[in-house]
């Protein structure tokens, strides 16, 4: 492996790192910018919740399975043809804005859209090549051919509403990013549903396509007045765009695998059982991350320009562990009071049809947990621009994942690939604070990991008393681990001004 060292930018004039960023946000800071875009994230679900239960009414299991392969195919081929620019671009953007210069962001807007356009074009062309493959070997039914090519348009529309968010990220417009992602939801709805309830099974892809439009239309009307919108395939076009080809194409790897790997759990699911039970293990995986993941909605647009630009290996295990506080805190008691009001839940949610991904959904739950302690670290790779460790660490989740998912499903149904998804995030998580230990450094704080333990117990206690059939059990045991992993939580939180982690190594 290479030298850590050598993988931190130079503080040259265009990749110094943001003013401020020398040191570790307070907690306080972490849990103020994660309540500000978590309190967005909740207004989107509340809306969401209302789509979904009205889609599940429309279309029903067979038709959420089909719209979930839809649009898992729509991020395969976005993720193959996108470029990474989206991702890349954000980190130069910030140095721009915050260093107060316009004329150089203008010009480097101007780069990013015209890249944008090029992998639009990319991103519908291999969307018409791959249609008849996809409609053979994915949907195994040569009727979904036209299907899989009117998702073409869909393909470049997200592509550049990518760079036109990427764009809004880069110049701090959060407030306009929080308004846009609110007003998408809610059209979700005014177009999805009617489609939905005329069309059947026909509007799915005709609702992703108006949904599209409305958040590409949305992105422009705030991002077009910024920076007037312009294209230009001059010499810059190619010089800038290697810098931001650079780690955007192991992102790109790294989105291709993934999504490769969600396709494949569904192709399994499809040709082994039915497209009803791809719906209902669409739908437990759901209720496993989408409910949760208001928690990780500040990992972008705050913790991860302020970990990039922090070069000390000590700050950098600072404000790692005050990230992993702050989501294992948070998490940890969502995630047990989700689980008791499951049988509640997925009825008001969906219908009762879908009762039986719960057991799906138990199994899975502390595949939120893991993730909520090894994401922070995994974002080290990025903030170093270390992009070959980067696509290692993604290929190799993405097979164990695929692989556990696959196995458990055969061995037990959908609780086993609840089990699988559980196994394959510890086993990333043991990955990643091995891997990156070595790498750059990292450590998990004593106090970090006593406060995640302690949470993870509590939360094996609410699992195991959710279970229960006993009403005494269900809510008596489960009500006190709720409780006791609140109190904690809370404490954490009154105390955050004081928390210490370790002293400073001598390494």
């Amino acid at each position: 492996m290479r030298n850590t060292h050598s993988d931190i930018p130079e503080h040259t004039p265009e990749h110094r790192p943001l003013q401020g960023g020398a040191r570790a946000a307070s907690l306080k800071h972490v849990l103020k910018y994660t309540g500000i875009f978590g309190s967005v994230q909740v207004l989107q679900l509340l809306i969401s919740v209302v789509r979904g239960k009205f889609t599940a009414v429309l279309i029903g299991t067979g038709g959420m399975g089909l719209s979930d392969l839809y649009h898992r195919t729509s991020e395969l081929v976005s993720s193959a043809s996108n470029l990474g620019i989206a991702f890349s671009a954000v980190r130069r953007l910030a140095m721009l804005h915050e260093e107060g210069r316009r004329d150089e962001a203008e010009h480097y807007v101007c780069v990013v859209r015209s890249w944008m356009l090029l992998a639009a074009l990319l991103g519908a062309v291999l969307c018409l090549a791959c249609a008849p493959w996809l409609s053979r070997i994915v949907a195994n039914e040569a009727s979904g051919l036209a299907d899989f090519r009117l998702l073409a348009p869909v393909v470049s529309l997200s592509i550049i509403a990518a760079g036109e968010v990427a764009i809004l990220k880069g110049a701090q417009q959060l407030r306009a990013l929080a308004i846009n992602a609110v007003w998408t939801a809610v059209g979700t709805i005014v177009f999805t549903l009617p489609l939905y309830a005329f069309y059947g099974l026909r509007g799915i892809v005709p609702a992703m396509l108006a949904n599209a439009v409305l958040l590409l239309a949305l992105q422009l009307r705030v991002s077009a007045h910024l920076f007037p919108w312009r294209i230009s395939f001059g010499r810059a076009f190619v010089g800038e765009g290697k810098q931001l080809l650079r780690l955007g194409m192991a992102y790109v790897v790294a989105g291709v695998v993934a999504s490769g790997a969600e396709m494949l759990v569904r192709a399994f699911l499809i040709k082994t059982a039915s497209l009803t039970e791809a719906g209902l293990y669409a739908v437990g995986l759901t209720l496993t991350v989408s409910y949760a993941r208001m928690v990780f909605v500040a990992m972008d647009s705050d913790y991860f320009p302020r970990l990039s630009a922090t070069i000390d290996p000590f700050e950098m295990n600072r404000t790692v562990n005050r990230q992993i506080d702050v989501l294992v805190l948070l998490i940890a008691p969502f995630l047990i009071f989700f689980c008791l009001v499951l049988p509640f839940v997925v009825p008001l949610l969906y219908t009762s049809e879908f009762l039986q991904t719960i057991p799906m959904v138990l199994c899975a739950i502390f595949y939120m947990f893991f993730k909520a302690i090894y994401t922070p670290p995994a974002y080290l790779p990025l903030a170093r621009g270390d992009a070959g460790l980067y696509m290692v660490m993604e290929l190799t989740y993405n097979v164990v994942f695929a692989t556990l998912v696959v196995v458990g499903y055969r061995a037990y149904g959908l609780a086993g690939a609840g089990v699988a998804l559980s196994v394959a995030n510890f086993v990333d998580f043991l990955l990643i604070t091995g891997i990156y230990s070595k790498r750059y450094g990292f450590r998990l704080a004593a106090a970090t990991m006593r406060r995640s333990l302690l949470q993870f117990a509590l939360l094996l206690c609410g699992v195991i008393a959710a279970w229960s059939q006993d009403a005494w059990i269900h809510w008596g045991a489960g009500g006190l681990a709720l409780a006791a992993s609140a109190t904690a939580s809370c404490l954490l939180i009154k105390r955050e001004g004081g928390i210490r982690f370790g002293r400073k190594s001598s390494k």
